[in-house]
């Protein structure tokens, strides 16, 4: 089994919300980094091959469960691009299902907007907590068909739950599991975790962390090692997605593909590809080392050429065993709610 990964360096400026009023309603628009585009336009390429991959299905099905605005614009050059529900919405062969979560009230209401210009297509727009809302919803995703689930939260609000039912609700059917594109925050978890034991205890953040990851055990021992210096940031915040695409791993996902997204300083997050089917890896690696036109600049330039990006390599395999301190085993989270 090959679980692969590469880093790559992509440009990133802060995000920024704005709220446009008018007489009847407010509108949600958001400014977004060179990377943000980029992200999208893979998630974009990658669909439009899984649709025509699929095409024979008789149900072929998205998911996005941190839907987001409707109306993105390019921070560097203030045009508008298309969100993951946009970018899904124009795949052909079309999906023939969509649930769409958004928590925010008035950005659900937007997505529904953008949903009803398409009556043919049978699109549920749930307006909640994608981790609380995902179980009762997944119930009528047919277990035969392919699925595609984008989970892209701004930081670490996904919960391993959520991973879990996915990666559970086809078990049985003798098809392959939900394919997943997952942002994980490693620069989030550093930061939030932080330096400080007794105030990152205070305000919670070692059992959102232990939601993340649906359990504890090996992330504490990484935290405790930055908390005394025995690993850098920079290790643990590889660590912390080692220790993800393991939890994966023990899903049966056999095909993992992980790209860190940097600014010019420091890893930002990571955006970790989940399939038990080749095909599924051999598309995403095509669409993730695909060059493309990252707008970097106010204005556009016949300069801008497409940018190369690197090849996959393999940075999982027997990393345990190279990591400067002992790891303990999982001990799975109790869910309460």
């Amino acid at each position: 089994m090959g679980i692969t990964a590469s880093y790559t360096r992509i440009q990133c400026r802060r995000v920024h919300v704005r709220f446009r009023k008018c007489s009847k309603q407010a509108i949600f628009m958001r400014e977004w980094s060179p990377h943000s585009e980029e992200k999208i336009s893979i998630l974009a390429d990658y669909l439009a091959a899984f649709a025509r991959a699929s095409k024979r299905a008789v149900n072929r099905v998205y998911i996005d469960s941190f839907a987001g605005e409707t109306i993105n614009i390019l921070k560097t050059t203030g045009e508008q691009f298309p969100g993951s529900f946009e970018s899904a919405l124009a795949v052909e062969p079309p999906f023939t299902s969509m649930l769409i979560f958004e928590k925010h009230r008035g950005r659900a209401a937007s997505l529904r907007d953008l949903a009803s210009k398409h009556p043919g297509q049978r699109i549920s727009v749930i307006e909640g907590n994608c981790n609380e809302q995902m179980a009762i919803n997944l119930q009528n995703v047919p277990k035969k068909a392919p699925v595609f689930a984008f989970l892209d939260p701004d930081g670490t609000e996904l919960e391993f739950r959520t991973i879990q039912l996915l990666a559970d609700h086809k078990r049985g059917s003798g098809k392959p599991k939900i394919e997943m594109w997952i942002l994980l925050s490693t620069s989030g978890l550093v930061r939030m975790l932080g330096g400080n034991r007794n105030e990152a205890e205070r305000q919670g953040h070692p059992d959102r962390v232990a939601r993340l990851y649906g359990a504890w055990g090996p992330w504490l021992d990484v935290w405790e090692a930055r908390l005394t210096n025995r690993v850098s940031p920079s290790e643990a915040r590889q660590a912390y997605l080692l220790l993800y695409m393991d939890r994966l791993i023990g899903l049966g996902y056999k095909h993992l593909l992980a790209r860190p997204i940097k600014n010019s300083h420091s890893e930002l997050y990571v955006m970790v590809f989940a399939s038990d089917h080749p095909v599924g890896e051999s598309i995403m690696r095509w669409a993730q080392e695909k060059d493309r036109v990252v707008h970097r600049n106010p204005t556009p330039s016949l300069f801008e050429f497409p940018e190369s990006r690197p090849e996959y390599e393999d940075i999982h395999t027997g990393w345990r065993e190279e990591f400067p301190i002992a790891l303990s085993e999982w001990i799975e989270y109790e869910w309460q709610d």
